[in-house]
């Protein structure tokens, strides 16, 4: 027993990691309230869950705050340029749908289904980039969308799995509630958790490099 509670013990690592993850997790929700800080609590969050998945020794909470302002600037100019251009793929794909079904509106309909997938998978890239690595805001958007492509197979598992809230909503309405508290406590930390041990493997690659 005195070695399952002892400071070393593999059991008390995961039950460090499981607190902080809960913890990095609500301050992310707190954060994201104002709309406009999301990208930088997005940032602040990986940067902290890459460091959990890699045993470093940090404060979460203090880690978050820290990164939170120190990638504001960046992060949020990011946020709200690829929030304009989801708002008007939104407002286009609303206009199609009141357009017949012609082939012209199908053609558009194709297109704008492209470009929201692309940047589905910039969204999956672009703030972890942000938090583990200094570039301009053009390099990192650009270096988002190659790494994408390149790790097509880890692009698409952290795609399914960070929009997995979203689609909890819609599958399971009936249980809004239930949802809404399972994701304010642990779902996006657990999810930046997941996300973060496929990064780390996909980083180290261009950091030996």
């Amino acid at each position: 027993m005195g070695k399952i509670f002892n400071y070393d013990s593999k059991f008390f690592a995961g039950m460090t990691k499981v607190s902080d993850t809960i913890i990095i997790n609500i301050l992310f929700v707190i954060c994201s309230i104002p709309i406009v800080t999301i990208g930088a609590s997005i940032t602040a969050l990986y940067s902290v869950s890459m460091k959990i998945t890699r045993d470093e020794d940090i404060y979460a909470a203090k880690e978050f705050i820290k990164q939170f302002k120190q990638n504001f600037k960046q992060s949020t100019i990011i946020w709200i340029i690829l929030l304009v251009i989801g708002l008007f793929i939104g407002l286009d794909f609303y206009l199609c749908s009141l357009m017949s079904d012609n082939t012209i509106s199908m053609i558009f309909k194709f297109i704008f289904t492209i470009v929201s997938v692309v940047l589905s998978f910039i969204l999956i890239y672009v703030f972890p980039l942000t938090a583990r690595f200094e570039n301009s805001i053009k390099n990192t958007l650009t270096n988002s969308i190659f790494m994408s492509i390149q790790h097509l197979p880890y692009t698409l598992v952290m795609s399914v799995l960070a929009f997995a809230p979203i689609l909890s909503f819609i599958l399971f309405s009936q249980y809004w509630g239930q949802i809404v508290f399972f994701n304010t406590c642990i779902s996006f930390g657990f999810i930046a958790y997941m996300n973060s041990i496929l990064l780390n493997k996909i980083f180290s690659k261009y950091i030996q490099e």
